[in-house]
């Protein structure tokens, strides 16, 4: 096997600007199963990230050039539904608008006009049904949004005053309370009868040379305080009720950006421009109470812009994010010494394509497509660079034969990519013009091509098209439409998340003839094409958010192999309803390799080459022999269904994850005696196949390379980092597609002082 690595590819992810949990903390509670994190980057895209099973990043809401997030909040109100409606999603960047989104369709639902300045800051009141932004003509405007979803309508627009309101925290539903650039901290009242009034001023510390900007503010109402960050480095922590300064801390060597604090009060974080997040923890005697500075922990490169924090009764962390691009989760339990986890380059949702027909490699990226081709002297030459005069970014693209298909949220464009010169690799893109075609399709989420000339489009609605490309007559024409099953989400356990029912996964069968595809609520359903016969049905439902299928792909026309969230693999058959699992998932599925299962990196992308599965995560690759048999290791001798291990790293939002953080290593479905008798069995069968090789050969705890006979039957290495993309380039070749953490461009950071011992 020859593998070729490949580092030229020159993706860079974009600044995180705001980070927001889409359920308050309970630390009392398990954590709700729609619980989301919103991850807003400075190209205009959300990330929804979802905390169980690993992080798993589930969608991305692709935004426009030059529409930075600058803030996000969820809205959970009590108010119609009986509670049960899923939560709504608001934004702010750079712009006068305040946009809510629709997660199901992936487009702003509303774009709200605040007819005020450009809004800097946006908070969502405790009862989750009033709006307050802050602007920069001073003016601070409260929007009801307890209309329902889709519904924003003016409220009131405070008094104003000069300044730029840089942050805003709602103090209740009684306070508004925003932090402004003139060195001030402004309180407005939104009682009833002094609703919109300037109730009082505090004033942070002044810089000699320029005006200090109040950046970030977190109100305590329990105790009735606010602690507030500025330009100047400083931490303040006021009274509310006298609106008077009671502490002040000057640990920070710049700007602190963002505040957190935990649900009880009893600590809290700041971050900013000197890269470092501090810890501060309550210290309270019979008498009085004051806040001292505990930790420091130096975890960033670059400027800290936003951070986080979640608690429940198992899963109790602090997210934060900035200029160095990584999502960084810690615990906030032991915060000084715990282990955290950086999720940089992590291509869960790949936005890189690999075509080995002609050895191209492609990039899309915000509003431009860059093509390599990989010469055979093994040299690489950047053939084309597509640069779209839209704002959108680009949500999916494909290749097939010298077709290139551009998906973005309002159009699909279809560009013929004409070879010119080919000793010389010079190629010309022509765009296919079809007027009709543009009409009939306003957007994709996903384009994938079938044949050459036959091209798949995923409309954001979830309607399913086919359409045939007549390149040389410049004809776009609908051949068909996929109906897709109906499915009813209500028994699903995350029916109340409302893009549950979406598809997450499209693939193909090896002879075109079906799609396979699965829902975020679990199903697994297969649709006939091109007249090949059968109605669609539904394959499987697996409704346990845990085994809900990550990834699929084919072994070959009748078998499929999906990755669930909790790294198992299974094995459909197809077409054959009696016998739903093949023989190699009855086997060898509840045996994987335990360096599998717990790998603590969230496995990108899988494929079958050889009768081998190949799956790779960002820092490891690996692959399953499916012709052989994973020996049974000696780890399950002396397990019992109900004993737990310690699960190494991080902590992980799972359903059998306890209060102290352990998790059950075999599903409570598989006891000891099923293990003994399958074990039995197995090693009969081997024996009167004469094969001369014991079941549990192996202890394949500690075992890298897992043998069975002279082949290996699962072999993983971590060679390879951070890993973008691996797929199929030729026969005995594999393609691996590289980004170095030191190749990422970066702005120059916040120089600390180095102490030389």
């Amino acid at each position: 096997m020859d593998i070729h690595r490949c580092r030229f590819v020159d993706y860079t992810p974009h600044t995180i600007t705001s980070l927001a949990f889409s359920c308050p903390s309970s630390p009392e509670q398990s954590a709700p199963s729609d619980l989301r994190l919103a991850v807003g980057r400075s190209n205009g895209d959300i990330e929804i990230w979802n905390p169980r099973h690993n992080w798993i990043h589930e969608l991305t809401l692709s935004g426009s050039k030059g529409r930075s997030i600058e803030g996000l909040v969820w809205s959970n109100s009590d108010t119609s539904n009986n509670g049960n409606e899923p939560s709504r999603l608001f934004s702010i960047g750079g712009s006068t608008y305040i946009t809510e989104w629709d997660l199901k369709t992936g487009r702003p639902l509303v774009n709200y006009d605040c007819n005020a300045g450009t809004i800097w800051s946006i908070d969502v009141n405790s009862t989750g049904d009033k709006l307050a932004v802050g602007c920069d003509d001073g003016s601070v405007v409260v929007v009801d949004i307890s209309g329902g979803v889709g519904s924003l309508e003016y409220d009131v627009i405070c008094q104003r005053q000069d300044a730029r309101v840089l942050s805003m925290q709602w103090n209740g539903n009684e306070q508004i309370i925003g932090g402004c650039a003139d060195g001030r901290i402004r309180v407005w009242s939104y009682g009833k009868d002094t609703k919109g009034r300037i109730l009082s001023t505090m004033r942070v510390d002044k810089s000699k040379t320029e005006s200090t900007l109040v950046w970030t503010l977190n109100v305590l109402p329990k105790k009735n305080q606010l602690v507030s960050g500025d330009s100047t480095g400083h931490i303040k922590i006021w009274d509310l009720k006298f609106f008077s300064l009671m502490q002040s801390f000057k640990i920070h060597d710049a700007d602190v950006l963002c505040i957190a604090s935990d649900a009880k009060e009893e600590r809290f974080f700041s971050a900013g421009i000197d890269r470092k997040i501090h810890q501060y923890d309550l210290l309270s005697s019979k008498s009085s109470s004051k806040w001292v500075h505990s930790f420091n922990r130096l975890l960033h490169s670059n400027d800290i812009r936003s951070m986080a924090i979640m608690e429940s009764k198992s899963f109790k962390v602090l997210v934060s994010g900035g200029v160095e691009k990584a999502i960084t989760i810690q615990p906030i339990e032991n915060f000084q010494d715990s282990k955290y986890k950086k999720l940089l380059v992590n291509q869960q949702i790949s936005n890189v394509l690999v075509v080995p027909e002609q050895k191209l490699v492609i990039l899309y990226q915000d509003q431009i497509v860059k093509i390599w081709k990989i010469l055979s002297n093994g040299k690489h030459k950047l053939i084309s660079k597509l640069i779209l005069s839209d704002d959108e970014n680009i949500t999916s693209v494909d290749f097939r034969g010298n077709l290139l298909a551009v998906a973005k949220m309002t159009s699909v464009k279809i560009y013929d990519l004409d070879a010119v010169d080919i000793e010389n690799d010079k190629y010309m893109i022509n765009k296919i013009r079809d007027e009709n075609f543009d009409s009939m399709v306003s957007g994709a989420k996903k384009v994938k091509f079938v044949t050459d000339s036959n091209l798949l489009i995923l409309t954001p609605d979830e309607e399913l098209y086919q359409f045939a490309i007549d390149a040389e007559n410049s004809q776009i024409s609908l051949e068909d439409q996929v109906e897709l099953l109906d499915n009813d989400s209500s028994s699903s356990s995350s029916s109340n998340v409302s893009y549950s029912d979406n598809i997450k996964n499209l693939v193909l069968t090896p002879n075109h003839k079906s799609i396979v595809i699965s829902r975020f609520n679990g199903a697994i359903e297969v649709y006939p094409l091109n007249g090949g016969g059968g109605d669609p049905f539904t394959l499987t439902k697996l409704s346990n958010s845990a085994s809900c299928p990550h990834l699929i792909t084919c072994r070959n026309d009748d078998q499929l192999l999906v990755l669930t969230n909790d790294n198992k693999i299974l094995e459909f058959n197809l077409f054959n309803r009696d016998q739903l699992l093949t023989s190699w998932s009855k086997r060898n599925s509840e045996f994987l390799p335990r360096q599998f299962t717990s790998l603590d990196d969230k496995p990108e992308g899988m494929f079958v080459k050889d009768e081998k599965l190949w799956v790779y995560g960002t820092s490891w690759m690996c692959y399953f022999d499916l012709t052989k048999n994973i020996p049974i290791s000696k780890l399950y001798k002396n397990i019992s269904a109900g004993k737990k291990r310690k699960r190494d790293g991080m902590l992980s939002l799972d359903d059998d994850v306890d209060i102290n953080g352990d998790v059950v290593q075999l599903e409570s479905s598989l006891k000891q005696s099923e293990i003994g008798k399958l074990k039995k069995q197995i090693k009969e069968e081997e024996e009167d196949g004469n094969d001369g090789e014991a079941a549990d050969e192996g202890d394949g705890e500690d075992d890298v390379h897992m043998q069975e006979g002279e082949s290996r039957v699962f072999s993983l290495t971590e060679k390879y980092r951070p890993i973008m993309q691996v797929a199929e380039f030729g026969p005995h070749e594999l393609l691996i597609v590289e980004r170095p953490y030191f190749a990422l461009p970066t702005t120059p950071a916040f120089n600390l002082p180095k102490l030389r011992i």
